[in-house]
């Protein structure tokens, strides 16, 4: 497949049309969430600099069996006719846990309407390891590349390609030979157009069957500001992003669970409610959780009116 026929996309970008696609969720999703985001452990094999993982107090925490069972449980309560999205990750790289696919399996029986969102690192997509993924109709797996030049990828993940590589041509195989059919989503931050374009023609020229996709660097909140220096080094984005906190945010269809069992204010939020009862999933039924937050989707406030959003710039 030619470079000009490659899927290339920039992931959360659009400023120009994001406020109008935040209000347009709103009918769907007023009530039930867009996406369930699950932290099954906090465990990573990388070191990512603009990740909280490398200095997280919560390193080592694992949710309980029980209490992913009573989450899933809590969720079949979303009508059949409702679809949404599902994936069991955060600051981790999901494949470390070995529960995942049997996890999976319980998400496919209980919750049919729900479409899985796998996330790797790309280090444990080894033969025999993630095969199964495919199997999951309708099912993405998104690899954070981050980089295709060496001594980058080593400064921005703490190790470098030839742990992935392989792995990538691996599955790329896979993909040609038809037998693994889940769209596979290679992403790395933007840091230059140069850096872009580099990453783009690389990937198009040796996985062509992989969509490529380029993202702004975005700053963590809830008491980390891990990315807060590369996204201040991407001086050409930073401009644009400076926009959105005048914007809503879609985050707020979004129902996001750490770990310990903690609902967070967002996808980049490490801490979440720490403390609050209130949003607590051990506690409470994670429904109402999501229904606690209802009017912020149904006022769409600027999020810089919005306590814990009003320094965010990131497009979720």
């Amino acid at each position: 497949m030619a470079q000009s026929e490659s899927k290339v996309r920039f992931i959360q970008a659009n400023f120009d049309d994001y406020q109008a696609g935040v209000a347009k969720l709103k009918p769907k999703y007023i009530r039930y969430p867009r996406v369930v985001s699950i932290e099954t452990q906090v465990k990573c094999n990388a070191k990512c600099g603009f990740c909280p993982y490398p200095v997280s107090p919560r390193q080592g925490q694992e949710m309980s069996s029980d209490l992913f069972l009573k989450i899933i449980n809590d969720l079949t309560a979303i009508p059949r006719e409702h679809s949404f999205k599902i994936t069991l990750c955060r600051i981790n790289e999901p494949l470390l846990d070995k529960r995942l696919r049997y996890f999976h399996e319980v998400i496919a029986e209980k919750l049919p309407s729900s479409v899985p969102g796998f996330w790797s690192n790309g280090t444990m997509l080894r033969k025999g390891a993630f095969e199964w993924m495919s199997d999951h109709k309708g099912a993405t797996l998104t690899i954070s590349l981050n980089s295709v030049d060496e001594d980058e990828h080593r400064r921005l993940m703490g190790f470098g390609l030839k742990r992935v590589l392989p792995n990538l041509d691996y599955l790329h195989e896979l993909v040609v030979a038809g037998k693994f059919l889940s769209t596979v989503i290679l992403v790395a931050p933007f840091e230059s157009d140069e850096q872009a374009t580099k990453i783009d023609s690389y990937c198009s020229r040796r996985w062509p069957r992989f969509v490529v996709g380029i993202r702004p660097f975005f700053e963590w909140q809830g008491g980390s500001e891990r990315g807060k220096v590369d996204r201040a080094a991407s001086s050409s984005m930073v401009e644009k992003t400076q926009h959105a906190i005048n914007f809503s945010c879609a985050q707020w269809y979004d129902l996001h669970i750490l770990a310990n069992g903690v609902v967070t204010k967002c996808c980049i939020d490490e801490t979440g409610f720490e403390g609050n009862e209130r949003f607590d999933s051990n506690r409470r039924h994670v429904l109402e959780i999501y229904g606690a937050s209802a009017s912020l989707r149904e006022n769409l406030p600027d999020r810089s009116s919005v306590n814990g959003c009003e320094t965010c710039f990131h497009l979720g």
